[in-house]
């Protein structure tokens, strides 16, 4: 996880992000709000997940048990991306290697 936070405010403000969904986002899991030095902050990670809610539940009216859903696709797709970049890494090592002999 990204060390580097940002204000809770700035974020709800660039995305015009209302205290309302803020509240449902983080009632139902979907974002956790965490507190440095008496503010809320968002990690990095946590600051997309509540642009991503916004973007879905405003801008293509997905509920929140949607929302979480395809929240929960999304970070299996980015897994399994790792995963395969770290398997085709080595595989081009092993060609490589291969190829040097």
């Amino acid at each position: 996880m990204d060390a580097r936070y940002v204000r809770l405010t700035e974020i709800c403000a660039r995305f015009a992000i209302d205290d309302a969904l803020l509240r449902q986002a983080c009632a139902e899991g979907l974002v956790e709000v965490s507190t440095v030095d008496d503010e809320a902050m968002l990690s990095l990670d946590q600051a997309e997940r509540l642009r991503l809610v916004a973007v879905l539940t405003r801008d293509l009216d997905v509920n929140l048990a949607g929302v979480e859903v395809i929240l929960h696709m999304r970070e299996d797709v980015c897994s399994r991306q790792r995963q395969f970049d770290t398997v085709l890494r080595d595989l081009v090592t092993e060609l490589r290697r291969r190829m040097a002999e």
